[in-house]
């Protein structure tokens, strides 16, 4: 801000020597134009997005164990599901979901194609969730679904598959390490590699989606058995899964006490457990 000032130099007289003149001066800058501004922030904020941001997509297989640091040599789901009479057959086995004993034996498309998904979010907050990851189980047979040569039942063969109606609706995916015959899709989780700091573990919230191939029905799923209210629901959809970094690798624990369908027990591989994550097909009041 400019003062203007006039002296009349009539005014003063002949025997002034020295004359003052008193300049008012604020102390308080103000910005006369936004130079400084447009250089401090709108330069610097231009530049950042001209520039493409360096992103790190390097994924790691994370590695599950039990709460005590155990290897886990099996990971098991269970399924189950309503009947025609809308009652929950728990465990379901596959003539319950509408297969028939040839779908199992011959091991058709219909069978094969159906699957689990378990689709990983940051949060369980429906409203504010990110999915982070998904992972897709198909379905298959294990040892147990065969008849075993010499305890087999008067009227089936041995080492062919058991009726739809004695074989669970389960995947379990194994330990590649440990187990010499199984199946090992699943068994891992992928994720981002630079999102994880030693000592800063991260949580993803699972929720289960069964994907008939027989009748083409989708079948969301959560973790408890008993009917609840419809505004209840968001509180049973989810399985916690931890997952954190060390020094010496990437691991994932499944929270047994966020909700009560995750069991662990010993596995027949030495010093190793088993963990089961029991689903069920939605009941709402």
């Amino acid at each position: 801000m400019l003062a203007n000032y006039k002296i009349c130099m009539g005014a003063l007289t002949g025997t002034t020597t020295a004359t003052t003149i008193d300049i008012p001066i604020n102390m308080r800058y103000q910005i006369v134009d936004n130079g400084e501004l447009i250089e401090r922030i709108f330069v610097e904020d231009e530049t950042q997005k001209a520039v493409n941001p360096i992103l790190n997509y390097d994924k790691v297989r994370f590695v599950p164990l039990d709460k005590t640091s155990r290897n886990i040599s099996n990971v098991t789901y269970s399924l189950s599901f309503l009947n025609t009479n809308n009652t929950l057959v728990i465990p379901s086995n596959y003539s319950d979901i509408g297969y028939d004993n040839d779908d199992i034996k011959f091991e058709r498309n219909n069978f094969k194609e159906s699957y689990l998904n378990l689709a990983f979010y940051d949060s369980d907050n429906a409203l504010t969730q990110n999915l982070v990851t998904e992972i897709e189980i198909y379905s298959f047979l294990d040892e147990t679904d065969y008849w075993k040569p010499g305890f087999t039942p008067t009227g089936f063969v041995g080492g062919l598959p058991k009726p739809a109606s004695q074989i669970q609706v389960k995947n379990t995916v194994s330990n590649p390490l440990t187990m010499a015959k199984a199946d090992y899709e699943g068994f891992y989780i992928y994720n981002y590699k630079d999102e994880y700091t030693v000592g800063l573990p991260k949580y993803l919230y699972m929720k289960g989606t069964y994907y008939n191939a027989k009748n083409g029905k989708i079948t969301n799923l959560m973790t408890e058995s008993t009917k609840k209210p419809i505004e209840q629901l968001v509180n049973t959809l989810y399985t916690k899964y931890k997952l954190y970094r060390t020094t010496t690798g990437f691991y994932y624990v499944v929270d047994n006490t966020y909700s009560t369908n995750v069991t662990y027990t010993n596995s027949i591989v030495n010093n190793t457990s088993d963990v089961l994550i029991k689903l069920y097909q939605i009941q709402a009041l």
